[in-house]
Order: C-alpha cells, then sequence, then structure tokens
C-alpha cells in the first residue's frame, strides 16, 4: 500500500474527462501496435510483450516431411531461447470458431523458415 502523502506526491486528480478519455485513447491505439517497453525495445517489432493485439504465425498441414528444416530454422533464432523449440498448438478462429493445430512460428523466424521450405515449393514446381 501507498501511503496518503505519497500518492498525493506522485499523482494529481484530473478535473477534465476530455483530457483523462484522449490520453486512454492514445494508450489504447498504441498497444495494438506496440510492446510495453516503447519505442527504445531491444527486440525491436518481433517484441510482443504487452501487446493488445497478438499476431501468431502457425504452420499447419503435412508438417512430419519439414519438420527437420523447421528445427534448423528455429534454431538459428537469437531472440528468444524458448523460440528455438518447436512448440505444437490448437487455437480456435474468431471468425467461424474452427480449430487449428500446427507449429507455433515466431515471428523473427518466419523468413529462416520460409527460405529453409524453399525446397517445397521447388519439388511442386
Amino acid at each position: 500500500e501507498m501511503p496518503l502523502s505519497e500518492l498525493k506526491g506522485k499523482y494529481r486528480k484530473v478535473s477534465s474527462i476530455d483530457k483523462v478519455s484522449k490520453g486512454w485513447q492514445d494508450e489504447y491505439d498504441v498497444s495494438s501496435k506496440q510492446c510495453m517497453h516503447g519505442s527504445k525495445c531491444k527486440v525491436g517489432s518481433y517484441c510482443t510483450v504487452g501487446r493488445r493485439l497478438q499476431e501468431f504465425n502457425i504452420l499447419g498441414g503435412l508438417i512430419l516431411p519439414v519438420w527437420g528444416t523447421i528445427e534448423k530454422a528455429l534454431a538459428k533464432q537469437v531472440v528468444y531461447q524458448n523460440h528455438k523449440r518447436i512448440r505444437v498448438v490448437r487455437l480456435v478462429t474468431t471468425n467461424d470458431n474452427q480449430r487449428i493445430v500446427g507449429l507455433f512460428i515466431p515471428n523473427a523466424a518466419v523468413e529462416s523458415v520460409l527460405t529453409g521450405l524453399q525446397w517445397v515449393q521447388d519439388i511442386n514446381d
């Protein structure tokens, strides 16, 4: 708990609802695109800590033949240690309540995974 004297020293009452509303709206808008660390975040646009909206990359379909390729692509990542292991995930889409099972691919690893899977596209051509 914070003593009343400290509370009064650190904060002040805002009388205008418009000022408060604008501040909250600005924070709401920024939180959809930026992490809670702000513009000086070491991870940059890949960081999703505290974001209001999250984007996930899920690789689905016939995965076993390309499992090793995905493992190698994830192992190259240096952003987070826990992004180096394969994570199987299940999610429910918001639009049509469809369940999807696949591999979670971190934003920082998408390009590496796509590059690693280029041989699959070459086989199909």
